[in-house]
């Protein structure tokens, strides 16, 4: 049985034909049957820099927030990594760039139930976000209200962790809602 998960889109970026989970589908970009292998000698194109404010215009990070929504976990990861790289250092854009990656990582552990590996993530991705937070306190950053989103996420990991075992439950994660 499939689900389909009903959560507006950001881009029109077809969504790639499977999620990666390691063990069940072949590596996206490491085997040649992977959704998003590229021959030798060819690259993955740049991503351009967008400063914060015109997060609108940012395709990489619209289609990351997609990405997630719809649980593509490892997908949203990479997406936001490629930003993440051009992104100047220190700022709390990269911080929140590196918080979000650890988020979509601890979904990922979720996914292969390494209760460990959500602990970790959860403290990590918290140390990245609370750092945003202290620039934009209660308002928002890059479309997202961020203080909401990390108690919401929070009590998503508290729950996940509470369970005799880790595991994921579809449609019950924090989705990232952008303001329009």
């Amino acid at each position: 049985m499939t689900t389909t998960l009903q959560h507006p889109r950001y881009t029109t970026t077809a969504f790639p034909p499977y999620r990666f989970l390691p063990g069940k589908f072949p590596h996206p970009v490491a085997h040649p049957d992977g959704h998003s292998y590229l021959p030798p000698g060819e690259k993955e194109p740049a991503v351009p820099f967008f400063p914060p404010e015109n997060w609108r215009e940012s395709e990489a990070y619209l289609f990351g927030c997609d990405l997630y929504n719809h649980g593509y976990w490892w997908e949203a990861h990479e997406a936001w990594e490629g930003m993440w790289h051009v992104v100047p250092k220190p700022s709390a854009q990269r911080s929140f760039l590196q918080g979000m990656i650890q988020v979509t990582a601890g979904q990922m552990q979720v996914q292969l139930g390494k209760a460990e590996g959500v602990r970790r993530l959860q403290m990590t991705s918290r140390r990245h976000l609370e750092v945003v937070l202290e620039v934009v306190g209660d308002g928002e950053f890059m479309g997202l209200g961020l203080s909401d989103w990390l108690r919401d996420v929070a009590t998503y990991w508290d729950v996940i962790l509470a369970g005799s075992r880790v595991e994921h439950r579809a449609g019950t994660y924090p989705y990232l809602r952008l303001v329009e």
